[in-house]
């Protein structure tokens, strides 16, 4: 059933709306989505195998090449990280979700001038419904001063984001296993990135020196189990992500709660197999591929299928990008008289 649209006013318009099946609407920076019916599922084994040979590389490639033009979204398995560290993360994430809210407010977002700490339930409202986004959140930035690869003090003092932490006695696991968290995101993106940019048809490297201080930033969120149908609330409403690219884990594995908009206007979920995340592109790789590369509309509705039991969903979307001070201009290969020019030079 169509339930959503993307409109555009033109076929070079660089925004569209979505359009809701309420007759809400709102601006995304996207084109029209894919056309697809399912989300594909990558294999990164040779990204980290000792023996992988060039056409195992070349396959890679252009595997994530055809999922990032027709569909913006891909499953990625066997990609090294120790899923450990991820359930070490959930178990954290738990534990700060489970604080009374008083103590969960003293991290406030509102009171961060980084934009960065909590968000309590229906802090956010997407699509303009009623009720709004019945999600919780607590954003946790990059430092680049654990950061392996980090510059530390040569990080523009204006690019620095401060976070807000619990108190340990509230929240004894959350800081280590969250920075832990963060550190084998950005490890396994930094690769990613570099397979990106071959896709592009640049070279492996073309990023290195734009992502010397980069957009790293965690967005852990419990989701409530939704009780009824109605559309009236919903989980997080119907966007796309901004910077290059997301990497996000969930909890549990098989929640069918994350939303995909096709071209055809229909929601299509990703199947996750555990230890499995899922990745999206943003706007900032939309911008750089004139939309050749999808920045595709989604939505969480964590309704559980007709005849199973509601339940909490957890996620951990690791959001990348390039440094705050870096242009992101759109590369001239993907620029034609079939394909004009849709997007202006921004700052990252």
């Amino acid at each position: 059933m169509v339930n959503a649209e993307i409109v555009h006013n033109g076929p070079s318009a660089s925004k569209g709306r979505i359009v809701l099946s309420q007759g809400i609407s709102r601006s995304v920076s996207t084109t029209k989505g894919g056309k697809f019916t399912s989300i594909p599922i990558i294999d990164l084994s040779p990204l980290i195998s000792l023996t992988a040979t060039p056409a195992d590389m070349e396959k890679l490639v252009t595997d994530i090449r055809d999922a990032c033009s027709t569909v913006g979204f891909f499953v990625i398995k066997n990609h090294g990280i120790d899923w450990s560290v991820v359930e070490d993360a959930f178990d954290a994430v738990e534990e700060f979700f489970n604080l009374p809210i008083e103590t969960k407010m003293k991290i406030r977002q509102s009171t961060s001038p980084s934009f960065m700490g909590y968000e309590e339930p229906y802090y956010t409202n997407l699509d303009g419904l009623s009720k709004g986004d019945s999600k919780e959140s607590v954003y946790i930035s990059y430092d680049p001063y654990v950061d392996p690869l980090g510059v530390g003090d040569k990080m523009p003092s204006l690019l620095k984001r401060d976070n807000l932490w619990p108190d340990a006695a509230d929240a004894p696991i959350f800081r280590p296993a969250m920075e832990s968290y963060r550190a084998a995101c950005l490890d396994l993106v930094r690769k990613l990135i570099r397979l990106l940019a071959v896709a592009m048809e640049e070279r492996e490297d073309f990023f290195e020196k734009k992502i010397t201080y980069p957009i790293g930033t965690i967005r852990a969120i419990y989701y409530p189990p939704q009780e009824g149908i109605e559309d009236e609330e919903i989980g997080l409403g119907a966007h796309t992500d901004i910077q290059m690219m997301t990497m996000i884990a969930q909890k549990p594995s098989s929640a069918e709660s994350l939303e995909v908009l096709n071209s055809a206007g229909q929601w299509v979920k990703p199947k996750l197999e555990p230890q499995t995340f899922v990745v999206n592109l943003g706007d900032m790789t939309g911008r750089m591929t004139n939309d050749v590369f999808q920045s595709t509309v989604h939505r969480v509705c964590n309704k559980a299928p007709e005849g199973q039991k509601p339940q909490a969903r957890y996620s951990m979307p690791f959001f990348f990008g390039m440094n705050n001070d870096e242009l992101i201009t759109t590369l001239p290969q993907f620029v034609t008289d079939q394909t004009p020019l849709r997007r202006n030079t921004v700052l990252a």
